[in-house]
């Protein structure tokens, strides 16, 4: 109320001075015209009729712009009247899409999975390295758990978050990682958990190929950092 009654004093302000610049304008107009010969005084008269006609459209622009503030501020007084509890809602809806959108710190219980290059048996040293892929599926069975927020060796996972791999390295939103690489997922631990361990799943699956994955370790609070980086799309992001 208070925000409105001064919006509303000031654009009345303006209001009444554009007025009274119009009033003037016409008056000077009138001795300026009085006292000047026919032809001169037919142009000073055009001249200040065309600033006559601005401030009046001034003024008319003015009060329209009094008017459709005021109209606005009524209706957001009228919505938020007795909707406390709507507000508080919408609140945190947001809270919730910015910690999804990785733009916030946040903490939490949840697990922590580490991922270890295997021992090569035989040669075949490129089985048993943490790839890409493996580090993105992990990440994925995790949100698709109900992980809240997910990072990698500290780097904060978001939709668009480049995985890929460069040479013996993979790089998480730009940032050189190399093994080991720690998974940390904020939710309900016992439902990420129970995601990761299921038999056949990402975990067994890694394993079974050599790499050395260990138990989700439940935490009962993981400080996790806000997303650096750029939040535009990448072929390359988590979800791919």
């Amino acid at each position: 109320m208070q925000a409105r009654a001064r919006l509303t004093a000031s654009l009345t302000t303006v209001a009444i001075a554009l007025g009274l610049m119009v009033a003037l304008s016409y008056k000077h107009m009138e001795s300026l015209t009085g006292n000047l010969p026919v032809a001169t005084a037919d142009t000073a008269q055009k001249q200040l009729q065309t600033q006559l006609t601005q401030l009046t459209q001034a003024n008319q622009s003015a009060q329209q712009q009094l008017a459709q503030l005021t109209a606005q501020l009524t209706q957001y007084e009228q919505a938020s009247t007795g909707s406390n509890a709507q507000l508080q809602g919408v609140q945190r809806r947001l809270s919730a899409e910015r910690i999804l959108a990785g733009i916030t710190p946040v903490h939490g219980p949840g697990v922590s999975v580490v991922l270890m290059d295997g021992t090569a048996v035989g040669g075949n040293t490129e089985q048993v390295l943490t790839h890409d892929w493996d580090i993105r599926q992990l990440v994925n069975e995790l949100f698709t758990a109900g992980a809240e927020a997910v990072s990698i060796n500290g780097y904060r996972v978001v939709a668009t978050s480049a995985v890929t791999c460069i040479g013996p390295v993979v790089k998480v939103n730009d940032h050189r990682l190399g093994a080991p690489f720690t998974v940390d997922a904020i939710g309900d631990p016992q439902t990420l958990q129970s995601a990761l361990t299921i038999q056949g799943g990402i975990l067994d699956a890694l394993r079974s190929r050599g790499v050395s994955a260990s138990q989700p370790n439940i935490q009962q609070d993981i400080q996790m950092p806000a997303f650096t980086g750029v939040l535009t799309a990448s072929p390359s992001a988590v979800g791919s």
